[in-house]
């Protein structure tokens, strides 16, 4: 801004609104301090404008990449906990179901089981996490809650739609078979004792793997089908201690082998694991034979349970909208040889309700931190490692015992054994770490997206104030300059205005 001159004859020079401009300096240079701004448009910054305009376009992109930063900082952040509790959670019931850690109860429940229960809870809570209105969980459909709740999953929603407790029945039923013997018919006469795979061809309960003897005096001749089909022969009297083992696929993928000791006549021993040396190779093959049995009713009433709870669960857990989960055709069950099929959304609960898309969890929501740059924050509640851990929660949660049941230990264990070792996350599975790591790395992201913005925004907001921000000092001088001006013009004004001809002369 310029000053005008106001020395000797200067009022000779001035026009006839001088004082009105200048009343209108000393009010914008007023201005100017009040609001430290030069002007109050960018037109009136002159050819600095252009560059005013860039730069404050350039903040407004940093500040909103800046803001959607924070924002994600927070859902990573969150979802972060989230898995690492559930992580906690898996590690406490793998810890739960150590070995010999079964106490009968009256409600057929152990601690463990009870805990487990609570557990899924816990986990469901965590996995309908919500900020802002956003589920953290639901994949790209953040306005759906991505779970039910737990009655509904395991009870069903009591409108015909079945939960995980009937489908686990339904499987149970369906290995076990009518005799319970795990689809197995078992026979013979004479000095031979035969199992064989039930037949039709099925996917149900047992299925013969091989068989071997300690003894020549046990033959066994394995014929691998399918079906498959086994025969033992006692070709001569067994010596007390002589075993014959017999190897068992079950549907979960895990194999059972059941060993049958020969004891001495007379002698006694466990019904399902020894057979009492007879009179002659029939009377041994006779009494081999009803141990087979044994051994196959309480394999299948153990292991076998244990590992059709396995199966429906992963089914169940498996399923979504889009892909309703594997269930065994009927009723009958006991007697399907179909194999399982998909239910309906009619008849069967599907506890997730995200989204279930098949690209990437991570990619479901996304934050553009830079020009070219997109961090994935997203996840969705049946990622694989949620899968493994609910069903194993659940089948803790539904199974019980009875105490009164000879075979409840051994099933008891048989379930433990199997929910902790996946909750190993062992192999190629998807496991709680491998999440975290994935949102670490999204953090990092972020933070250096952060820094870099903040660097960048810091100078470009120093060099605006260059353009559109005033030096205090000069324009207070400015103000004194004019203050000055303005009171030597009213001075001269005042003098002029008394002026008489008299006076003059």
């Amino acid at each position: 801004m310029t000053i005008s001159s106001y020395g000797t004859g200067a009022y000779r020079s001035a026009t006839p609104n001088g004082f009105v401009t200048n009343r209108a300096e000393l009010t914008d240079l007023e201005r100017q301090l009040a609001t430290k701004q030069k002007s109050e448009s960018y037109g009136d910054l002159g050819m600095d404008r252009r560059t005013s305009l860039d730069l404050n376009a350039k903040v407004a992109t940093l500040d909103s990449w800046l803001g959607g930063i924070a924002l994600a900082d927070v859902n990573i952040k969150l979802s972060t906990t989230t898995v690492e509790n559930f992580a906690k959670l898996t590690s406490e019931t793998i810890n739960d179901t150590r070995s010999n850690s079964y106490v009968p109860s009256s409600t057929g429940r152990s601690s463990p089981q009870v805990l487990a229960e609570e557990k899924f809870k816990q986990t469901i809570d965590m996995l309908n996490t919500a900020v802002n209105g956003r589920y953290l969980f639901s994949g790209k459909t953040s306005d759906t809650q991505p779970t039910l709740n737990y009655n509904e999953i395991i009870e069903g929603d009591g409108s015909g739609r079945a939960g995980l407790r009937q489908m686990i029945d339904e499987r149970r039923l369906a290995d076990l078979g009518t005799t319970g013997l795990g689809r197995l018919t078992t026979g013979g006469a004479g000095a031979v004792a035969t199992i064989a795979d039930q037949a039709p061809v099925h996917s149900y309960g047992f299925k013969l793997s091989g068989a071997s003897s300690s003894s020549t005096a046990l033959t066994p001749t394995f014929t691998a089908g399918p079906p498959a089909d086994l025969s033992v022969t006692v070709a001569s009297q067994p010596t007390p201690g002589d075993t014959l083992r017999i190897t068992l696929d079950l549907p979960d993928g895990t194999q059972e082998e059941i060993v049958l000791t020969a004891r001495a006549p007379g002698s006694d021993g466990a019904a399902a694991t020894t057979y009492e040396i007879g009179a002659d190779v029939n009377a041994t093959a006779a009494n081999l034979r009803g141990t087979i049995t044994a051994a196959l009713t309480k394999e299948a009433s153990t292991s076998l349970s244990a590992a059709s709870s396995q199966i429906a669960a992963k089914n169940f857990f498996a399923g979504s909208l889009s892909n309703p989960p594997l269930r065994v055709p009927g009723p009958p069950y006991d007697t399907a040889t179909a194999p399982p099929a998909a239910g309906t959304l009619a008849n069967t609960v599907i506890w997730y309700r995200g989204d279930d898309g098949s690209d990437p969890a991570r990619s479901t929501a996304t934050v553009q931190v830079d020009k070219g740059q997109l961090v994935g924050t997203g996840a969705r509640a049946n990622e694989e490692a949620f899968q493994v851990g609910l069903a194993q929660f659940a089948v803790m949660a539904i199974e019980t015992f009875d105490a009164n049941d000879a075979n409840s230990q051994a099933r008891y264990e048989s379930m433990t054994s199997r929910v902790s070792e996946k909750l190993g996350f062992g192999g190629a599975v998807q496991k709680p770490a491998e999440i975290i790591t994935e949102f670490g790395s999204a953090q990092t992201s972020l933070a250096r997206a952060k820094e870099r913005h903040e660097g960048t925004k810091n100078y470009l907001t120093t060099t605006l104030a260059g353009i559109e921000n005033i030096t205090t000092e000069e324009v207070a001088v400015q103000i004194l300059a004019l203050q000055t001006q303005l009171q030597a013009s009213y001075q001269t004004t005042a003098i002029l205005s008394k002026l008489s001809l008299t006076n003059y002369l």
